[in-house]
């Protein structure tokens, strides 16, 4: 019975450090960038901010989400430090929604899907193309927000 308990309070422990460290991360307090900016639709039915995206960020990575706005955009990915182009964006919508939207998207800029997961309440989708793999992690963070990530690194990453 100590067992349930106990990963009770670690799981708790952990989801209140991720989200301590989303929100440190998102004024711009740690060693990360942070970036606020409002993006535009472009015709898939995404968004472009190719202006605040990172360098290096390929043409052929899935849009944003429509009425995206960024609020991280560096070289590695906060929260796993792995390294490549992320943008981390908030976005009114619901999961499923996004996770439809990002399997098309996939699709249409030519990745391969690899799976998707469920993990502490976030979905993760996985893709590749190449020598590269494209990570789209996906909260919602109350109802009808969703705090998306999307990661390109190399494969092995």
């Amino acid at each position: 019975m100590w067992y349930i308990t106990g990963a009770a309070v670690l799981i708790a422990l952990l989801a209140w450090a991720l989200l301590q460290r989303d929100v440190l991360t998102s004024i711009g307090i740690g060693n990360q960038q942070a970036t606020s900016t409002e993006t535009s639709t472009d015709t898939s039915g995404g968004t472009t901010a190719s202006s605040n995206l990172p360098s290096g960020w390929p043409s052929d990575a899935p849009a944003l989400l429509s009425g995206a706005k960024i609020t991280y955009s560096g070289q590695s990915d906060p929260k796993t430090e792995i390294a490549g182009p992320t943008v981390v964006f908030t976005a009114s919508s619901k999961p499923q929604t996004a996770v439809t939207f990002y399997k098309s998207q996939f699709t249409a800029h030519g990745w391969t899907f690899r799976g998707q997961g469920d993990d502490l309440g976030s979905v993760q989708l996985a893709a590749t193309k190449g020598t590269r793999k494209v990570t789209v992690t996906i909260l919602e963070t109350r109802s009808g927000v969703l705090n998306v990530t999307i990661g390109i690194s190399k494969l092995g990453s």
